[in-house]
């Protein structure tokens, strides 16, 4: 059975814009679904992404994480051949990251918007040497998403020409979800502890030997994930405040001219 969707959850005015965040924008029906049982959308992924990266300073083309929007990950593993991959996958530099955050989606057909049923993250975790890469990927059902998540490192091996060990795929401790609606915040929670478990080992200088396991264990369970979605909905509210400061402060500037 398909998870809960909030489409009519916000009303006519669903498509309303309400936040524009890097290349993300919300729209109030965002809010809807943030606020109710409901399946999270690519948009609702992107924009934490995004604000993943602009906390852990992951902007910059030369920065060791590289947290992608749903949309890459999903067009780079159902390309038609290595050289549209590469082609596509050059900016993003895959080779030269330490962590490369990838979103999975489980949606059999690419010309179906918003489809699939079921989300989780694949990490390239390259801190233990650029010879040494390896795929992690993180399923709070289990297995389930194992072919998307398969199909997706094939597509990508190629990129990483400096692998010495082929570039396995393991699976990641990942608590389990309770209901059929709240893996994308668990793909998010996971990011996010990852982040953090990177952020302390550089502050600590470590190298090799280590990995983010245990910080998923600690940081992320059913609590957590529950409590995330209004934590999301408090850091939106606060970036549409923060925007429209910004704006009454452009006019009040603009009047001043005039005067």
């Amino acid at each position: 059975m398909d998870p809960p969707r909030a489409a009519s959850a916000a009303g006519e005015d669903g498509n309303e814009r309400v936040l524009s965040y890097g290349d993300v924008v919300l729209l109030r029906s965002d809010l809807a679904i943030l606020r109710g049982r409901h399946f999270l959308n690519d948009r609702i992924i992107a924009f934490y992404l995004a604000h993943l990266s602009s906390a852990f300073g992951a902007n910059d083309d030369d920065a060791d994480l590289l947290l992608l929007p749903p949309s890459i990950p999903y067009l780079l593993s159902n390309l038609p051949d290595p050289e549209s991959v590469a082609m596509v996958a050059e900016p993003i530099r895959l080779a030269s990251r330490r962590l490369v955050f990838l979103p999975v989606n489980d949606n059999p057909d690419a010309s179906l918007a918003e489809g699939g049923s079921h989300w989780t993250l694949l990490v390239l975790d390259a801190t233990a040497g650029a010879s040494r890469p390896r795929f992690v990927h993180h399923d709070s059902l289990g297995v389930v998403n194992v072919p998307a998540a398969r199909c997706l490192a094939a597509a990508l091996r190629p990129l990483l020409p400096d692998a010495d060990n082929g570039v396995p795929l393991v699976e990641g401790p990942t608590p389990m979800q309770v209901n059929g609606h709240d893996c994308g915040i668990y793909v998010l929670a996971v990011a996010r502890a990852i982040c953090n478990w990177w952020r302390d080992r550089r502050g600590q200088q470590q190298e090799g030997g280590t990995d983010w396991f245990d910080t998923v264990r600690k940081e992320v369970d059913a609590a957590s994930v529950k409590a995330m979605r209004a934590e999301m909905l408090h850091l939106i509210a606060r970036l549409i405040q923060e925007k429209e400061e910004e704006k009454k402060k452009y006019m009040d500037r603009e009047v001043g001219k005039e005067d």
